[in-house]
């Protein structure tokens, strides 16, 4: 049985789980994990490593759990998955071909919030460990000031357990906001496709994402200015051109499927999976 390669044309680690489907890693996934510690990395680099490689597991722990959950979500659907990346915004699950998928009332809505769920829950539940441990969700060392993320806690394990339930409510609230690729997109756009059909849908969450796109500047910026590297979703390019009325250089067609009921193949050739990035096409 296969467990670790290197995959050299996409320059990433792979893993394969139960069923033959692969995990690509890619390199570029190491970037948000260094990224929030430069600077402490030129100051103190014991703690820097300490921090990154708690932060990373977390990251790498809660991108696979969310992509899984989109997996789980869909295979109940009848839909296959075809492999799993994470790379440097996130990750995304690519499904297998669903044209003989019998469609079901929104059911690109219901895989897309599978994500989002699971986030949500970690962040419940490291939230909770933190408090039965520590007494605090957000047990700090009173002698010395609070940084950023609060790299100052009493011990390691405190650090850990609140910042996986800091990291797990961003990546849940990020991945609802309705605007592509983001799993918010896929929802807003199933819930509004049986009033306005699914090429206004999409311009509807494009025009959403564009606002969204330019509001994360405002703590893109000052972030930057204080020292701290970030990034976030939504991206601009792909609300702009659902705002165009095309998904990749294809025109969105309007689905002919009842009300709710979307033809994945049909109606949109395109899967917004995962926490960010650019769309996949299905053909």
């Amino acid at each position: 049985m296969r467990l670790l390669s290197w995959d050299k044309k996409n320059d990433a680690l792979v893993f394969w789980l139960r069923g033959d489907i692969p995990v690509r890693i890619s390199w570029t996934f190491a970037i948000p994990v260094v990224l929030p510690f430069v600077y402490e990395w030129r100051t103190s680099p014991l703690e820097a490593v300490t921090h990154t490689l708690i932060f990373g597991a977390l990251l790498f722990l809660s991108v696979f759990l969310h992509e899984l959950a989109h997996m789980w979500a869909a295979r109940r659907l009848g839909i296959g998955t075809e492999r799993i990346e994470l790379y440097l915004f996130g990750g995304l699950t690519h499904f297998k071909s669903t044209r003989s998928v019998k469609p079901q009332p929104y059911m690109w809505a219901r895989i897309a919030f599978a994500g989002p769920l699971t986030n949500f829950i970690l962040a419940v539940t490291f939230a909770a460990c933190c408090y039965l441990a520590f007494g605090s969700f957000r047990p700090l060392a009173s002698d010395q000031p609070v940084g950023w993320l609060a790299l100052n806690p009493i011990s390691p394990l405190a650090w850990t357990f609140w910042l996986g339930a800091l990291l797990n409510l961003v990546l849940a609230v990020l991945n609802i906001l309705p605007a592509f690729p983001l799993d918010g997109g896929t929802i807003a756009r199933d819930l509004l496709l049986p009033r306005f059909g699914v090429r206004r849908a999409a311009q509807i969450v494009g025009i959403s994402g564009m606002v969204l796109s330019v509001l994360r500047f405002a703590i893109i910026l000052p972030a930057a200015a204080a020292g701290v590297l970030l990034w976030f979703p939504p991206s601009f390019k792909p609300n702009w051109t659902a705002v165009r009325g095309q998904v990749g250089k294809r025109r969105i067609v309007r689905s002919s499927a009842k009300a709710g009921e979307a033809k994945p193949d049909e109606a949109e050739p395109v899967d917004w999976r995962g926490k960010g990035g650019w769309p996949v096409n299905k053909r």
